[in-house]
């Protein structure tokens, strides 16, 4: 009986993005332990399906008929000889060494050119609903035109997508795009055949159903995968020199170490108190934050779908302006028994980009020349930046642009906590902060699902979700500024706020200062 072959198919390139361990999970592990698909990935396939079932409509195609795969490919190598213009879900393979090759290009476009069915040949199209083309829909393609050139005798350099909004974005199918695809290949094939992939846990991890067993199973290991502040390739590395566990991270001689790849001896030092913190539950103090002073401070967070490269939301807590005297302009919610208010600008639809954009220009003009702007993570500043040079900026953004400060820059530079993330959320939800989000599910990737619900449903529930999501944000955004400001001072103060927040008690057994080394 011969043995049944490994089959390799596009779906794999998606799976290994989010994370290698997902392609390793769904073969050799029990079903019983993969969690629920995250409710943003379920409806991103459905606005796919939509999509290019709303799109095929306004075309001249002929489908293949899918009684089973192999019966499939029959029909769409017929169909392919016969010189049909445009070919609808058809199924193409071919089986080497073990593995079957099988892609499904939403579409095969007859083009001039010589093959092995005479003077056409076939370039492979998806039809996607994100914006622009990204890396594992390239690496589909390339591998879709693999296996039409074993069909066909020819490779198509050229192919493309249809994005969300119908357009045909072209992409050259080049050496390089190529090479990076059979390397990719190579990877997931290592994956299916049985070798697993160190363990790593990264941000992205959180996307996969599977995140919570491999988070189990670091822990289990006590692996230096729960350690924040290494690369995949620093990792590799420390592996190499025995270094495999936190405790091993913990104790280990920096000084003594090898050049290690992409990690300086600072970060190494850092890794290692990381792993400390770890072990021992503690927070580790490095320095006294420095963190700019004034008396109108505003907390900022920005919404945003990649998918569709739109920014729908950008709200503001505002601290410093008890007269609310620069809330003219945008959507606002006071709380005057705090002095306090939360200013919001709201793209309803992405095409109301530029009108989000220019309010919020407007509302620049009336702000006086000092305040402080805090966020957390680059993301603000870089996306205004990126909104500037597409609509236009004025001095009043540029003088704003300068007031940002990065949280995320004196969290380095200050505190390590033992947590294996460090989101805003990941920090502020600790029990060292404890600061609550009104909904259970908050969470960036929540929001954009919850957009994208709001663009098909007008649901108003949706979008009231959607803006207090963004509140709780700026508000979690304040109470870490306000943490990190008392902390060293005096850590056993206790601030009071709003209902939504919490008492910060944390124990002195909890606490461990460290001078600074950075």
């Amino acid at each position: 009986m011969s043995k049944k072959p490994i089959v390799f198919t596009p779906t794999l390139f998606f799976k290994y993005a989010v994370c290698p361990h997902w392609v390793w999970h769904d073969i050799f592990s029990d079903p019983m332990d993969k969690g629920e698909m995250p409710e943003l990935t379920l409806k991103l396939f459905e606005q796919g399906v939509l999509h290019e079932k709303e799109y095929i409509e306004e075309l001249e195609y002929t489908q293949v008929e899918q009684v089973n795969l192999l019966q499939a490919f029959d029909n769409t190598l017929a169909l392919m000889k016969a010189g049909e213009e445009l070919i609808y879900q058809g199924v193409i393979q071919y089986e080497e060494n073990g593995t079957l090759y099988q892609g499904r290009p939403d579409l095969l476009k007859k083009v001039p050119g010589k093959s092995n069915f005479g003077d056409f040949y076939y370039q492979p199209i998806e039809i996607k609903s994100s914006k622009e083309i990204r890396q594992e829909q390239k690496y589909q393609l390339v591998f879709c035109g693999i296996i039409l050139e074993r069909l066909q005798g020819i490779f198509p350099k050229e192919s493309a997508i249809i994005n969300n909004d119908k357009e045909t974005i072209p992409f050259l199918i080049d050496r390089e795009e190529c090479e990076k695809t059979v390397n990719r290949i190579e990877e997931i094939l290592r994956i299916l055949k049985g070798s697993k992939p160190p363990l790593k846990l990264v941000s992205n991890c959180k996307n996969s159903p599977w995140f919570k067993k491999c988070v189990s199973e670091a822990e289990e290991k006590n692996d230096i995968a729960l350690l924040y502040h290494l690369d995949c390739r620093s990792h590799r590395a420390l592996r190499n020199y025995g270094i495999n566990t936190v405790s091993d991270a913990a104790s280990m001689d920096v000084g003594s170490l090898p050049k290690i790849p992409f990690a300086s001896k600072e970060t190494l030092e850092r890794v290692k108190i990381q792993a400390q913190s770890l072990e021992e539950k503690k927070l580790k103090w490095l320095a006294d934050p420095r963190l700019p002073q004034s008396d109108l401070k505003i907390f900022f967070d920005i919404e945003g779908d990649p998918l569709l490269q739109s920014q729908y939301l950008f709200g503001f807590w505002i601290s410093g302006d008890s007269d609310f005297k620069y809330a003219k302009i945008g959507n606002i919610k006071k709380y005057e028994n705090e002095g306090k208010y939360f200013l919001y600008f709201l793209a309803e639809e992405p095409d109301d980009e530029e009108t989000l954009w220019k309010q919020f220009l407007e509302w620049l003009d009336i702000l006086p020349d000092e305040y402080i702007v805090f966020h957390y993570a680059n993301y603000e500043k870089t996306w205004t930046a990126k909104l500037a040079e597409k609509y236009g900026g004025s001095e009043k953004f540029s003088h704003f642009h300068s007031k940002l400060f990065d949280l995320e820059d004196a969290r380095k530079d200050s505190v390590i906590f033992p947590l294996y993330f460090y989101s805003i959320k990941d920090i502020a939800k600790s029990r060292f902060i404890n600061f609550k989000w009104r909904h259970e599910k908050a969470g960036g990737a929540q929001s954009i699902f919850w957009y994208e619900k709001w663009l098909e449903e007008k649901d108003p529930e949706v979008l009231k979700d959607i803006i207090n999501y963004n509140e709780d944000d700026v508000r979690a955004t304040e109470f870490f500024y306000l943490w990190l400001s008392n902390f060293k001072e005096n850590q056993r103060q206790i601030i009071k706020d709003t209902k939504f927040y919490s008492q910060i008690t944390p124990a002195y057994s909890e606490i461990e200062e460290i001078s600074r080394i950075f």
